[in-house]
């Protein structure tokens, strides 16, 4: 049996641990341990950075060719061609790629991680058509909410079709996008929507997907999108509320800036009595993507507001010295928490 790095050394701990405590001999120990072989590491590091490298020189061309203009014009303006025309090449182009990744996940379905690279080609065209597409409307008037409106039904419809979970995400980036450009429409402009500003706005938004995620694991759909779902629509609730417990729900940026940030507290102190609740609820019934993300956010509350009300009043050598303090006791707790759960992990 081959097992990577991380593996082959948290087998190697269990076998150690089983053997100093009596609970196999040294001859099983050995036997165990000539059972498995370390896999080659330079394989699959070649093989990410190969994949790095395919995206970084795709999106570069893709840039090169498409994003910028200038050849596009000088096709419209030799020939003639229209908005309209460029979409429905593109379109055309979208389709083609939609179809050849689905015979690629049909012919090749453990390459899970190259079969998502080839998706970003899929986001990039239908990206492009949809700009064409929305140019061509006599009733666009900018009101970009149309376009991202768009891209979350086609994204969306994409993604179910081939599973993907990038073109999933990519889906709730631009339904994310479609509510604030909708709201700041039906606003007229105005930063302020029903009564909220953009944090208070994108806090619901991001509550309003992590709910849909739990509702899809209640009704059992779209199995494959769940943990997704449920994992980004978490950070987009979080991130909000961070943003919140920062600006509040004031909408003038020049006023905020004149206002001290004490101003804000009960802002934060629910943010922080938030989280507190979440991390006790999480720990209560064993959710590692609910305590993780909100360890992650209850130290950057913590630090946070460490800037925002000992930033002027401390001096600076002072002020970094307790900061990297903090950092190394956030560092070693966290090794002995993982020590600890792996010595748990290899006793069960």
């Amino acid at each position: 049996m081959e097992l990577d790095k991380k593996e082959a050394e948290a087998v190697s701990k269990a076998i150690q641990y089983w053997q100093e405590s009596n609970k196999i001999s040294g001859e099983l120990a050995e036997e165990l341990r000539n059972s498995y072989q370390l896999r080659n590491a330079n394989v699959d590091a070649i093989a990410i950075y190969a994949l790095i490298s395919a995206v970084s020189c795709g999106l570069l061309a893709f840039g090169a060719l498409v994003l910028d203009e200038k050849w596009l014009e000088q096709l419209r303006n030799k020939w003639g061609f229209s908005e309209t025309i460029f979409g429905i090449g593109f379109t055309a182009l979208a389709a083609l790629f939609i179809y050849l990744a689905k015979r690629r996940q049909t012919k090749y379905p453990a390459s899970k991680a190259s079969n998502e690279t080839y998706n970003i080609t899929i986001i990039l065209t239908i990206g492009v058509a949809i700009t064409y597409w929305t140019r061509s409307f006599t009733n666009f008037d900018g009101n970009y909410a149309i376009p991202l409106l768009i891209a979350t039904v086609v994204y969306g419809g994409v993604a179910v079709f081939l599973r993907s979970t990038l073109l999933w995400t990519v889906m709730i980036i631009s339904l994310a996008g479609w509510w604030g450009a909708q709201t700041h429409f039906w606003s007229g402009g105005s930063y302020r929507f029903l009564g909220m500003n953009y944090p208070l706005r994108m806090t619901v938004f991001g509550l309003a997907i992590w709910l849909f995620s739990i509702g899809l694991q209640k009704l059992k759909l779209l199995p494959f999108f769940q943990e997704t779902t449920y994992s980004i629509g978490l950070f987009l609730f979080l991130l909000a509320a961070w943003t919140l417990s920062i600006f509040g729900n004031y909408d003038d940026l020049s006023g905020w800036t004149a206002i001290k940030q004490s101003y804000f507290w009960y802002w934060a102190l629910g943010f922080s009595i938030m989280l507190a609740l979440l991390l006790v609820y999480a720990f209560q019934n064993k959710l590692e993507t609910l305590r993780d993300l909100g360890l992650v956010f209850f130290l950057v509350n913590i630090y946070t507001r460490y800037f925002e009300y000992f930033w002027d009043r401390t001096n600076k050598g002072i002020f970094f010295a307790v900061l990297a303090l903090s950092f190394w006791f956030v560092g070693k707790k966290a090794e002995q928490l993982r020590n600890k759960n792996s010595i748990s992990k290899a006793d069960s």
